[in-house]
């Protein structure tokens, strides 16, 4: 599933090609919005004036003169994607809906450009069908139950609030991967800030000292920042906007590596099944009794 990285790289290239551009059409293939969802069809005649991420949350800001505010809001769940054309490629065969597409978004030139044929087509795919779309105004997306309860973004809440978010009888990994505690973490960013903290992914919360959640802190926001600078991690289907792969992959030293070796001491990493969810870590320099 893409993770904070992963968005926001498809947020940061998505941006160029749909800001300040109108909606002219909007058809929902294949049903893929939540029962709070208005009608994509009404996102009609609306211009995209802000694009950004929170959480896994991919969100555009529409607005129209006379009109409030609209948010569309896309999850790409499992193995969603968002794939922009522009100009002539909108004719092109892979821009074209699909068996797996679930929703088609049409924009028209932005002003100032020569002709319609400057427009830019936007493809949700989604292979296993979990990605998700929202349609509606600010008041119905603050009382939307799977964004209201959302946690605060790790990149800006700091080391203090952290600390102090990090708590309780369930797992550290649980912990870091609840979306209600921190948004925005999933399995390869929780598995890979433990091992660089050398923290047990198997210790309970209330078990690390405030220096602990301190130096998982640091290191979460580090992997963080530089799996964005590679574009996030391409293990499945991911990639970004323009179709491009991320590298991040190829600086894992735990995720996906069960029965390897350890790039730091050389021992034989361990995966188990911890709440539901691989789980891969060093025996050696991730003690658990600590």
């Amino acid at each position: 599933m893409p993770e904070l990285p992963e968005v926001e790289t498809v947020v940061r290239t998505l941006a160029p090609h749909v800001l300040k551009r109108k909606i002219l059409s909007m058809d929902e293939v294949r049903p893929c919005s939540v029962s709070e969802s208005l009608p994509c069809s009404k996102a009609v005649g609306f211009v995209v004036a802000e694009v950004f991420r929170r959480g896994k949350f991919i969100v555009a800001r529409l607005e129209r003169a006379g009109c409030e505010e609209l948010f569309w809001v896309t999850h790409l769940r499992m193995t969603g994607s968002l794939m922009a054309y522009e100009g002539a490629m909108r004719e092109s065969e892979a821009a074209s809906p699909g068996k797996y597409t679930r929703c088609v978004m049409e924009l028209g030139a932005r002003a100032g450009e020569a002709t319609a044929e400057d427009g830019c087509r936007i493809v949700f795919n989604d292979v296993r069908t979990f990605g998700r779309i929202f349609l509606g105004n600010r008041k119905a997306l603050e009382e939307w139950s799977s964004w209201k309860k959302l946690g605060p973004e790790p990149l800006s809440m700091g080391e203090d609030a952290f600390a102090k978010a990090i708590r309780g009888k369930r797992t550290i990994k649980s912990v870091l991967m609840d979306q209600h505690v921190i948004a925005g973490i999933g399995n390869i960013y929780a598995d890979e800030s433990l091992f660089a903290a050398r923290i047990h992914p198997a210790r309970t919360a209330d078990s690390l000292s405030v220096e602990d959640k301190k130096r998982l802190y640091v290191e979460l926001v580090r992997l963080l920042l530089l799996s964005i600078e590679e574009c996030g991690s391409s293990i499945r289907d991911y990639h970004d906007a323009n179709g491009n792969v991320g590298a991040f992959q190829n600086h894992f030293m735990v995720y996906g590596r069960g029965g390897e070796a350890c790039h730091s001491c050389g021992a034989r990493l361990k995966k188990v099944v911890l709440n539901g969810r691989g789980t891969v870590y060093c025996p050696r320099c991730q003690k658990k009794s600590r």
